[in-house]
């Protein structure tokens, strides 16, 4: 079900608002995917994607009252599923050590637009999960969803600067895990 027809997902929401657990067993299987893509960004992997997902849906249910019907349901999703990925990794606390010791001026690095359009989506969500958690979610905030550092450091409770090194520093990691150089040195040790 395409999250951007309203003819299709209003009925849909209303039946779920009443609680007729065939309608929010059909929302749940056609928001799943969609919310799993954007949590798969968030997350080191799939398991930690279905716990990000899973207590977005636990949202979703509980706020659907609050759905305006004229918004965009897929834009309303996206915004639950992000801002419950910001709460899981706020709620681990094992990141913040790590904007502790993070330089507080940041140099520039040239984009990575032209390196990522070498490579499908998957492959580079791969390099993406592999970022330690902090840069990861970084990364995806900025670059992705296009978050300030000053609305980054506010979600995270982290400095602007410490926002800024982080996106920089992923940058770094994710320009050389996908250079030309990296792939070609891992496809010859896969072929060994």
């Amino acid at each position: 079900m395409d999250l951007r027809n309203k003819e299709l997902l209003n009925p849909l929401i209303q039946r779920c608002l009443k609680n007729e657990r065939r309608a929010q067993n059909d929302l749940y299987k056609a928001v799943f995917p969609y919310a799993m893509n954007i949590a798969m960004r968030y997350a080191k992997d799939q398991d930690e994607s279905l716990i990000i997902v899973n207590d977005a849906f636990y949202k979703m249910f509980a706020y659907l009252k609050n759905f305006e019907m004229q918004g965009a349901f897929n834009i309303w999703v996206r915004k639950i599923v992000v801002n419950t990925a910001i709460d899981h990794y706020n709620s681990q606390q094992k990141f913040k050590d790590v904007f502790i010791s993070m330089p507080e001026e940041v140099p520039e690095i040239p984009a990575l637009d032209s390196l990522l359009d070498n490579y499908d989506a998957e492959h580079v969500l791969h390099h993406i999960q592999s970022l330690p958690s902090s840069y990861r979610i970084i990364f995806s905030l900025f670059a992705v969803e296009g978050y300030s550092h000053k609305e980054i450091a506010e979600q995270l409770g982290i400095s602007e600067s410490a926002s800024k090194s982080a996106y920089h520093k992923s940058k770094i990691k994710l320009k050389q895990a996908l250079s030309p150089e990296s792939f070609t040195l891992s496809k010859k040790l896969r072929h060994e």
